[in-house]
């Protein structure tokens, strides 16, 4: 069986980068095993500051944001009735993505090159080109 990871960031270009794995999806004779995945920096401790929120506080606002960027994405796979796993991570996001698609095993990676982190983007290195130089299987971009 085909698995395919997902990723989006709750920008306007997931939509986009959903409708490209429902595409690509549709090309497959067995339908293949989708898995939606929201990774989410995590928020800066600064020196012990994040104390006061708590930790299960901390946990549902990941939680809570991650569904919120999964949402559309889901919608949209429902829609072409298409199964999916979501998955919210917490972490630096391309070193996320590859660690999850072989821990799932799965055969492509799916993801926009643009999004909620384009600015950083420019300035920290593409979360895009970093996804493809660590992940062990193919890595398609759908441009913005």
């Amino acid at each position: 069986m085909i698995r395919i990871l997902v990723a989006v960031d709750g920008s306007s270009h997931s939509a986009k980068v959903a409708k490209a794995a429902i595409r690509q999806a549709a090309a497959y004779k067995q339908r293949p095993e989708l898995h939606l995945i929201y990774v989410h920096l995590p928020v800066p401790t600064l020196g012990g500051l994040i104390k006061p929120i708590g930790h299960e506080r901390l946990q549902r606002y990941y939680r809570e944001e991650g569904e919120d960027a999964l949402r559309r994405a889901k919608m949209l796979f429902d829609r072409a009735k298409l199964a999916c796993s979501t998955h919210i991570m917490v972490g630096p996001i391309a070193e996320s993505l590859a660690s999850e698609a072989r821990k799932l095993k799965c055969d492509m990676i799916v993801m926009g090159t643009h999004g909620m982190g384009s600015v950083s983007g420019m300035l920290l290195g593409s979360v895009a080109a970093k996804t493809v130089h660590l992940a062990r299987c193919p890595v398609v971009l759908v441009r913005e």
